[in-house]
């Protein structure tokens, strides 16, 4: 790949500044250090091997062949939705793309809905069972198969299989990305199948949420590394359950590459439209070893219960 020299605009250099030192949050854990640096804003973007999780549809407009691992985690998991001792969002994902295909495997702390009975158990009670949620360790490997349906729409599906605590389970997720030359709308599911995590000890189900979220990118181009600076947005199209309570985000992010490419920052916001708004800054940094070996890392700070961070490395050709 022949790198440009790229300069970045000096108010970009002094957002990137101010979101190193601002407070931050992410209610997730932390998978793809790229994408977490840019607040999770990455469905119309996703165009690296994390895209297997993120919108694996991406990859067609990605590097030839990419490889990323990263690992991070987040605070403790609260006492009440705790599923294991001493519980910690932790999350990681090793992935490979080339061309139409992507394989990964990832963990992450999934928070679901378990049923509880109902407060009144006599036989007059028509009371409704109530739903609490839980938060559970899952570990889930995953290959991604893309096919076009033109020139610009690429749709993707990514069967997987999934290991939480006692149960394992079979799961898909889908994605579809329109691109066309500086612009990309992306559109990604998970957890299709909305499988059941089973806890025997403790006689618990968690079924697992169906989440859709929807974004959109405009590049001076793709893929990112080749780009002078990225803008992103994405919005989900459901709620999730979280442990601050349930949530439904949007959020905003942007890359910029200095230093012929050898220096990236990103820096994203991200807000809950249910609930409280939770507003919160992220910020990244990647480092060139060499012109296809990214050294990276996110941080987020903010409220106790929502801060993360992560370290990674990307190879890409």
């Amino acid at each position: 790949m022949i790198l440009r020299r790229v300069a970045a605009p000096h108010r970009l250099f002094i957002l990137v500044l101010a979101l190193l030192s601002a407070n931050a949050a992410l209610a997730q854990s932390p998978i793809g250090t790229r994408a977490e640096g840019m607040a999770g804003a990455f469905v119309g973007v996703a165009d690296d091997a994390s895209a297997v999780y993120w919108n694996a549809a991406g990859l067609a407009g990605g590097s030839i062949v990419s490889a990323v691992v990263s690992f991070g985690a987040g605070t403790d998991v609260p006492a009440p939705l705790q599923t294991s001792p001493n519980q910690r969002d932790r999350g990681g994902i090793v992935a490979f793309s080339a061309t139409a295909i992507g394989v990964a495997y990832y963990g992450f702390t999934a928070y679901g809905l378990g049923a509880v009975e109902p407060a009144v158990t006599a036989s007059q009670s028509r009371e409704e069972v109530g739903r609490v949620v839980h938060a559970v360790t899952v570990q889930t490997a995953g290959v991604s198969v893309l096919q076009s349906l033109s020139e610009n729409i690429v749709v993707a599906a990514t069967p997987r299989f999934v290991r939480g605590a006692d149960t394992n389970a079979f799961d898909v997720d889908a994605g579809a990305m329109y691109s066309r030359r500086h612009v990309r709308f992306g559109l990604a599911a998970r957890n299709l199948v909305a499988p059941s995590i089973e806890l025997k000890d403790r006689d618990l189900k968690i079924d697992l949420q169906r989440q859709v979220r929807a974004g959109a990118a405009w590049g001076s181009g793709f893929p990112g590394i080749a780009s002078r600076v990225i803008v992103s947005a994405d919005a989900d199209l459901t709620t999730r359950a979280g442990a601050s309570g349930d949530r439904r985000d949007v959020a905003a992010g942007i890359e910029t590459w200095w230093q012929n490419q050898r220096l990236g920052l990103r820096g994203g916001v991200r807000r809950s439209t249910i609930g409280d708004a939770r507003a919160a800054f992220a910020a990244g940094i990647s480092a060139g070893l060499t012109s296809g070996l990214l050294m990276e890392a996110h941080v987020v700070r903010g409220s106790a219960g929502e801060r993360s961070w992560s370290v990674g490395a990307r190879m890409i050709f």
